[in-house]
Order: structure tokens, then C-alpha cells, then sequence
């Protein structure tokens, strides 16, 4: 299971929820299909994220996860586990390292130090995959598996 919090200013923090995935589509944190008109529990909005009626300083999925590039049945790419996942602002961090940038005008991220962009991904907790098998492993630090791509990611 990954604990998705929200980190305010002096380190206060609330639980908003744990779950076995999440997803980020764009600026926005969602739990399920966006089908049904469910609404996201946390949304970039003026470089924070808004939970509830609050602004906050990011969110953090906490535990071990895996991120999911694309379909989730057929992704395009699969990170090897993380312990912590965090978007401060506009910054996406793996393990406090900062590797991806959101871009509102484009309502995309774009990975720090190469030209990969993408519109969505999945936050999995890692007993729901591996980073082998089927799926092109990717290490969103920026390291390319054998024969990869720029850093490894995928351009969408």
C-alpha cells in the first residue's frame, strides 16, 4: 500500500489516504478511473496543491512504488522501486532526488536533463510488479536500460 500525503509549510502534513496505486494525470492526483465524474483528491494550482478547500506546499506517496509509464496493462515503461515518491510545487522527486517538471501550459511533465515528455503515469505499489518481465524498464533517475532511450523514459 502507498500513504499519499499533503506537505504543508514547517513540515505539517496531513493523510489524505492510502491505496495500491494513484494515478497523475497532468496536474491532477486521482485514486480510480476519471470516468464517472470523480473528482482528483489533490490538484496543481498556482504552484501548490490544493486538497480539500487547502493549498499545500506538494504531496508525497510514501512506501515502496513503483511509477508506470504508460497503459497500465501495457506500460511503456516501468521505474525500479522507489521509496518515496514527491511532488513539491511543480517538481517530481524519487527519493528527494528531483527528475521531472510539470508544465501547465502543456498540462505535461517533462524529465529533468532529457526531452521526454509525458501526460500521465502511475504511482504502484511495488508487490503489484516488477520491474522485469514483460514491460521496458526505465529508471526515472536517468539511467537508460540496455539499448533505452534519453534517460530512459518514455516520450509520453
Amino acid at each position: 500500500m502507498i500513504r499519499l500525503t499533503v506537505i504543508g509549510e514547517q513540515g505539517r502534513v496531513a493523510i489524505v489516504m492510502s491505496a495500491p496505486h494513484f494515478r497523475i494525470t497532468g496536474g491532477a492526483v486521482w485514486i480510480g478511473p476519471s470516468a464517472g465524474g470523480q473528482k482528483p483528491l489533490a490538484r496543481y494550482v498556482s504552484g501548490r496543491w490544493q486538497y480539500g478547500d487547502t493549498l499545500w506546499e506538494g504531496v508525497r506517496f510514501e512506501g515502496p512504488c513503483r511509477i508506470v509509464f504508460g497503459l497500465a496493462r501495457e506500460p511503456s515503461g516501468v521505474s525500479e522501486e522507489i521509496g518515496a515518491l514527491s511532488i513539491v510545487g511543480d517538481t517530481l522527486s524519487a527519493n528527494g532526488i528531483p527528475f521531472a517538471v510539470y508544465d501547465t501550459m502543456r498540462d505535461m511533465w517533462r524529465g529533468v536533463g532529457a526531452n521526454a515528455w509525458w501526460h500521465a503515469f502511475r504511482v504502484e505499489g511495488s508487490a503489484r510488479r516488477s520491474s522485469g518481465g514483460e514491460a521496458d524498464v526505465s529508471d526515472p533517475l536517468g539511467k537508460p536500460p540496455q539499448g533505452g532511450g534519453a534517460a530512459g523514459l518514455p516520450a509520453h
